[in-house]
C-alpha cells in the first residue's frame, strides 16, 4: 500500500530539524563564548602572579645576602638589583636590605624590602637570626 503525504504535514520534518540545529547552535556557541573568557581570564592570572613570585623570590635573595652562617649579617648590602627571567619577559627587582642593631647572632634582624619592574606592588619583611639560620618573621605584599 504506497503511503500518502498529508496535505497538513508537508514540510514539519524541516522545520523540526531547522529548530534543532538553531537550538545546537546556540549551546555550542555559548560553550565557545565561556571557553575563550576562560582562556583569557588564564592568561591574566599567568602574567599577574608571576609579579608575586618574583618578589618572594628577592626575599630568598636577601636571605641569601645576609648570610648568618658564615657570620656577615653585619656586612649585608643595601641595595641590590636581580634580575629573573620569566616566559612572560625579565622582571628585575630591587632589594633593600636594613640592618638592624643586633646585625649578628641570635635575635639579630633585617628589614627587608623587594620592588619589582611592572608593578607598584612592594614586599616588605622582617628577617630575624635564630640559630644561625635566617627565618621570615612576618611578610607582607602591597
Amino acid at each position: 500500500m504506497p503511503r500518502r503525504a498529508r496535505a497538513g504535514e508537508r514540510g514539519q520534518a524541516l522545520l523540526v530539524v531547522l529548530v534543532f540545529r538553531a537550538a545546537f547552535l546556540l549551546i555550542t556557541w555559548a560553550g565557545l563564548s565561556l571557553a575563550s573568557a576562560a582562556f583569557l581570564a588564564l592568561n591574566t592570572v599567568r602574567t599577574d602572579a608571576g609579579t608575586p613570585y618574583a618578589l618572594d623570590a628577592g626575599l630568598a635573595y636577601a636571605m641569601y645576602a645576609i648570610d648568618t652562617k658564615n657570620g656577615n649579617g653585619c656586612n649585608a648590602p643595601k641595595t641590590s638589583a636581580v634580575t629573573l627571567n620569566y616566559p612572560g619577559g625579565p622582571i628585575t627587582l630591587n632589594v633593600g636590605i636594613a640592618k638592624g642593631n643586633p646585625c649578628s647572632g641570635n635575635g639579630a634582624n633585617w628589614n627587608v624590602t623587594v620592588t619589582a619592574t611592572g608593578t607598584n606592588r612592594t614586599l616588605t619583611a622582617l628577617v630575624t637570626e635564630l640559630n644561625a639560620k635566617p627565618l621570615v618573621t612576618w611578610e607582607s605584599i602591597q
